[in-house]
C-alpha cells in the first residue's frame, strides 16, 4: 500500500513538473489548484488500472507495455473531456506527456529494483560470511 501511494504521488509530481514546463513553453501564466487535484485523480485511476492489469498476469511484456500506454491515453482522454483540458492543451501533448511520464516511471522503477537487489545481495553476503 505504501509503495502504491508513493508511486501515485511520484507520477503526480512528475506530471505537474512536465505540465509546468509545457505551460511555460506555451507562455501560460499559471496552473490552477484544481488542476493539481485533477492530475492527482487521473494518476490514481491510472495506477488502479495498473494494479488490475498486473493481476491479469499478462505473459508478453510488449503487450503489457502496450496495454499500460493505452490505459494512460484513454484515462487522459476521458479526464481531458471531463475537466476540459483540451481547451488549453492539445490532446497530442497529453499523449506525449503520458508516454514520457510512463518511460520516466519505468526507468525510476528499474533503478529502484537494482538498488534493492544490491541491498539484498549485501545482506546475503553478510549472512554467508557469518556462517563461515
Amino acid at each position: 500500500m505504501r509503495k502504491f501511494a508513493v508511486n501515485i504521488f511520484s507520477t503526480t509530481g512528475i506530471s505537474l513538473i512536465l505540465l509546468s514546463i509545457i505551460a511555460l513553453f506555451f507562455q501560460a501564466k499559471c496552473i490552477y489548484i484544481q488542476t493539481v487535484f485533477q492530475v492527482l485523480g487521473a494518476n490514481i485511476v491510472i495506477h488502479l488500472g495498473f494494479v488490475f492489469l498486473n493481476k491479469s498476469e499478462i505473459k508478453h511484456t510488449i503487450l503489457e507495455i502496450f496495454l499500460h500506454i493505452m490505459l494512460i491515453i484513454i484515462t487522459l482522454f476521458i479526464c481531458g473531456l471531463i475537466f476540459r483540458w483540451f481547451t488549453s492543451t492539445p490532446i497530442w501533448i497529453l499523449v506525449i506527456m503520458g508516454i514520457v511520464i510512463y518511460i520516466v516511471s519505468v526507468i525510476l522503477n528499474v533503478l529502484y529494483m537494482g538498488q534493492e537487489a544490491r541491498e539484498i545481495n549485501i545482506l546475503i553476503k553478510k549472512r554467508n560470511d557469518k556462517k563461515e
